[in-house]
């Protein structure tokens, strides 16, 4: 072979060796956790935490903008029915972005076009 053969086959290998070190075992613990549904569980997790601080700093933000007014700010009756409406449509929409997330796991629906045609026999 020649010399850019070889540049090129040795730049492959490199290539290989750093995925294979840096990148497939990050690879490998995502797939895991989201094949076993650790990943979804933690979204969810961080979906309380993220609609509590935001709940939290909006009424703040209500009650020190009434305050300016010298006005009380008063509890909305249907308040905690809404957030409770949007605490689960937030779970809801992580539960089914983990549901396509496997689907495409699964299948294969993430991969490159180049390594889907390599699947098929191509190039």
């Amino acid at each position: 072979m020649g010399i850019a053969a070889d540049t090129y086959a040795d730049l492959t290998r490199k290539m290989y060796e750093d995925w294979e070190n840096r990148f497939y075992p990050k690879q490998k613990e995502l797939l895991e956790k989201a094949s076993s549904g650790q990943l979804a569980t933690e979204q969810l997790a961080r979906v309380d935490e993220n609609l509590d601080s935001s709940l939290r700093a909006a009424t703040q933000s209500n009650t020190n903008n009434m305050a300016r007014f010298g006005v009380k700010a008063e509890q909305d009756e249907g308040m905690a029915a809404r957030q409770a409406l949007g605490a689960a449509g937030a779970k809801n929409a992580v539960r089914e972005h983990g549901k396509e997330r496997s689907m495409a796991i699964l299948s294969g629906a993430n991969m490159g076009l180049r390594d889907q045609m390599n699947v098929g026999g191509g190039m």
